[in-house]
């Protein structure tokens, strides 16, 4: 086997970085039903979820 010619790789602060931001913002709709709780960007996947699950609650943030 060859050696890759380059080691591209980002580097771990910028990785931690980007993951601390996703963590800490918060989600747009919580979607919860019994013992599952997803948390959803739009409200076409929260149609989607209530379908799947019509006695689950939702809340929205804003």
């Amino acid at each position: 086997m060859e050696k890759k010619k380059y080691k591209r790789k980002k580097s771990l602060n910028k990785t931690l970085k980007v993951l601390q931001e996703i963590k800490n913002k918060a989600p747009k709709i919580t979607f919860k039903a019994p013992n599952l709780v997803v948390t959803l960007k739009s409200k076409n996947q929260l149609t989607t979820w209530m379908k799947l699950y019509p006695e689950g609650t939702y809340t929205i943030n804003y």
